[in-house]
C-alpha cells in the first residue's frame, strides 16, 4: 500500500512504544512477567470491575470464557446476533455448542431483544445451559437491560462481546463489558481497536471464583498448591519444591506476551487521546455527511453514545446504480480503502446449514448487510484524509438525488 492510500484502519504509535518494546526485549523477560500483571491492574482500574485475565486474542478470551461456563454434562445453546465475527460462533461449534443467531436493531445493527425473545422461546428448549453472547456493533452499546431481562427470563447466561467497545457507556452509567446482568466481557486489542497491543484480549469479571479458574485454564491448568501428591511435592522437611506443579484437569496456553503488554500499557496511557479524535472524526462525518440522500448513517440516532471502533454507513446500492465491488473499486480509484463489518453469519458456509440457522429469519441483516460499508476512522487520521474520504462519498452520491 502506498504511503498516501487511506486505508480504513491502522495502528497509531510513537516512540513510546519502541522504547517500551526494547525495554522488554533487553530485559529478556518475554513472558509470564509484571508487564501482563500492571496491564491487567490498569484495565481493571479504568473498568471497575474485580478482575481482568489478558489473553493472547479476543478470539481465545471467547473460547475460554465458553469452555469454563458450559456445564459438565448436557447440551449448551450459543446465541449472538447474525450481523457479527465469526469469532464467538467458531469457538462455541468448536466446544460441541448448538448455534443460533438472530436478527438486528435497524438502527443500532445490535441483537434485537425481541428476535432474542423469539430464539429462545422457539429453539431453546433441552438445554443444560444458553449462553447470550451480544455484540455491541461498531462501539454502540446494546440495549443489555432489554436483553438481559429477556434472559433472565428463560434462565440463560449473558457474555459480553466487548471487541469493538472498550470504554463504551451504557445509559445509566456502566462501562460496556462491565454491566452488571453479565458474566463477564471480552475486549479485543487488535491493531483496528481503539487499543491495539499487536494481538491481543481480555475477559472481564466481577465473578473471583471465575477469574481464578480462567488464569489457571490459560496457563495450562498448572496449579501450584493444593497438591495432590503431596509426597512429591514438599521435602522431607515440608519445604515445597519450586519445580513442582499439578495439573488436574488440561488446560491451554493463552497467555498474552510481555512484548504485547508493553504496548497496551503505552496505548492505555492513550486511550483518552484516542477516544477523543475518533469522536471528533466521527461528528464531523455526521456533520458533512449528514442529508446525503442514498447514505444512512448507524446509529440512526446521534445521541447514541458510541466507542467508535468503526463508522459503519449503509448505501442504497439500488439508488446508486451500483455493486458493492463497483464501491469499492470507486474508492480504491481515489486512494482509499473501505471495509465490509461483515459479511452476516447467516451467509457463511461454515454455519448456513446448522439445524438452528438454516430456514430461520434474519430481515433486518438481510436487507442492511449488501450496501454496508465501514468508512475509515482511527486515531491518526487527519483532517485532510477525512476530507478526502467526504469528498469521495459525495462524488459518488452527486447524481442521485
Amino acid at each position: 500500500m502506498s504511503q498516501d492510500f487511506i486505508p480504513y484502519s491502522k495502528p497509531f504509535w510513537t516512540s513510546e512504544e519502541t522504547d517500551a518494546l526494547t525495554e522488554v526485549i533487553q530485559s529478556g523477560w518475554w513472558t509470564t512477567g509484571p508487564r501482563v500483571q500492571r496491564f491487567e491492574e490498569g484495565l481493571r482500574e479504568r473498568m471497575g470491575a474485580k478482575g481482568v485475565v489478558c489473553v493472547a486474542n479476543g478470539t481465545v478470551a471467547l473460547y475460554a470464557l465458553f469452555h469454563l461456563l458450559k456445564p459438565k454434562e448436557g447440551k449448551v445453546l450459543y446465541v449472538t446476533s447474525a450481523l457479527n465475527f465469526l469469532a464467538g460462533p467458531a469457538s462455541a461449534s468448536l466446544l460441541g455448542f448448538d448455534v443460533a443467531f438472530t436478527d438486528v436493531e435497524p438502527d443500532t445493527l445490535n441483537m434485537e431483544p425481541r428476535a432474542l425473545e423469539h430464539v429462545l422461546r422457539t429453539r431453546a428448549s433441552g438445554y443444560a445451559a444458553v449462553i447470550i453472547n451480544p455484540v455491541h456493533f461498531a462501539g454502540v452499546p446494546a440495549d443489555m437491560d432489554a436483553l438481559a431481562g429477556v434472559a433472565a427470563s428463560h434462565g440463560a447466561l449473558l457474555v459480553e462481546d466487548s471487541c469493538h467497545a472498550l470504554l463504551g457507556n451504557f445509559p445509566g452509567g456502566a462501562l460496556t463489558g462491565n454491566h452488571p446482568s453479565a458474566r463477564a466481557g471480552v475486549f479485543s486489542f487488535h491493531p483496528t481497536k481503539s487499543l491495539g497491543t499487536g494481538e491481543g484480549g481480555a475477559i472481564l469479571s466481577n465473578d473471583e471464583a471465575l477469574l481464578q479458574r480462567l488464569r489457571l485454564f490459560c496457563s495450562h491448568n498448572m496449579q501450584r498448591s493444593g497438591f495432590a501428591r503431596k509426597e512429591q511435592a514438599f521435602d522431607e522437611r515440608g519445604v515445597q519444591h519450586p519445580w513442582y506443579y499439578e495439573v488436574a484437569e488440561p488446560g491451554l496456553n493463552l497467555r498474552m506476551s510481555e512484548l504485547h503488554a508493553a504496548v497496551g500499557l503505552v496505548q492505555l496511557k492513550r486511550l483518552d487521546e484516542s477516544l477523543a479524535r475518533r469522536q471528533a472524526l466521527a461528528r464531523t462525518y455526521r456533520q458533512e455527511l449528514a442529508g446525503l440522500g442514498p447514505v444512512t448513517l448507524h446509529p440512526r440516532d446521534p445521541r447514541r453514545t458510541s466507542a467508535l471502533h468503526l463508522f459503519p454507513v449503509e448505501l442504497d446500492l439500488r439508488r446508486l446504480g451500483l455493486s458493492k465491488a463497483a464501491v469499492f473499486q470507486f474508492f480504491e480509484a481515489r486512494g482509499i480503502r473501505l471495509q465490509v463489518h461483515y459479511t452476516p453469519l447467516h451467509w457463511q458456509p461454515a454455519f448456513e446449514s446448522l439445524p438452528l440457522v438454516r430456514g430461520a429469519g434474519f430481515p433486518v441483516v438481510d436487507a442492511v448487510a449488501p450496501g454496508l460499508v465501514s468508512l475509515p476512522m482511527y486515531y491518526g487520521l487527519t483532517d485532510a484524509e477525512q476530507a478526502k474520504v467526504i469528498s469521495a462519498l459525495r462524488e459518488l452520491c452527486g447524481a442521485v438525488r
